[in-house]
């Protein structure tokens, strides 16, 4: 089903199927795709790639002091591109395959961190695993359109409660262009699987923030477009950024 406009919730249990096969497909010459889709596009999931490591890298302003939080971390892309020296870097995802895999390509690296938990119990997750620090940096990248409204909002509480009191978050996330576009168990003839997700509008997601996270004293600092026409191929959705300040 595609439904524009309207709110229909999707199933967590769909989406956990579809993740789980999307990490049996891991393919080590294109090992991003497994969350960047593209499968039939494997030079497109390396330009993408780059350009949002190339754009956002810069703006997390990463230091030796760093803390970050890697929320749908799935098996460490952006561990991957931190290559500076930070304090400590912790991801979190639902799927515990993905998190098997990233611990596996991270297993030299002393300071980085993975945890099986969800985006929207961020809180419970650090719990369980004994985490006390908090966090300077965090890292929200194409998690809340697997998420229904309720669970969007709960997600930014868990970080506000997660953040030191000064910090930077970086979300990026498919938005739909000209209004809310819903997938519910349709099925993609390119990913050869079921799919769903909600791509929210900017200002369906700023109507998110204002609530949660510009209460908290978060600023938005910067937010725009992250691909020219070049690297979105979608006619309904683009990647979209923002980065919060406090």
């Amino acid at each position: 089903m595609r439904l524009k406009g309207g709110h229909e919730e999707i199933n967590y249990d769909a989406t956990q199927a579809f993740f789980n096969n999307r990490a049996g497909k891991y393919n080590k010459d294109n090992p991003y795709s497994v969350t960047m889709y593209q499968d039939n596009h494997p030079e497109l999931v390396k330009q993408r790639n780059a350009k949002e490591v190339e754009k956002l890298l810069p703006l997390l302003k990463l230091d030796n002091k760093s803390k970050v939080l890697d929320i749908a971390c799935g098996i460490g892309r952006w561990s991957d591109a931190i290559t500076m020296d930070i304090d400590k870097y912790c991801g979190i995802d639902f799927c515990e395959d993905f998190i098997l895999k990233a611990r596996e390509l991270n297993k030299d690296k002393k300071n980085r961190h993975f945890y099986t938990g969800k985006s929207n119990e961020i809180s419970d997750c650090l719990a369980k695993n004994n985490w006390e620090d908090k966090f300077n940096r965090v890292l929200l990248i194409g998690a809340l359109v697997y998420l229904n409204d309720q669970d969007v909002d709960s997600v930014f509480a868990g970080i506000g409660q997660a953040v030191e009191d000064k910090g930077i978050v970086v979300i990026r996330e498919p938005i739909g262009l000209e209004e809310r576009l819903t997938l519910k168990e349709h099925f993609s003839e390119e990913l050869d699987d079921t799919y769903n997700a909600i791509y929210r509008t900017r200002d369906e997601i700023m109507d998110c923030l204002n609530k949660s996270l510009l209460k908290q004293g978060f600023r938005v600092k910067e937010e725009a477009f992250l691909f020219d026409d070049s690297l979105n191929n979608r006619k309904e959705t683009s990647q979209y950024y923002f980065i919060l300040e406090r």
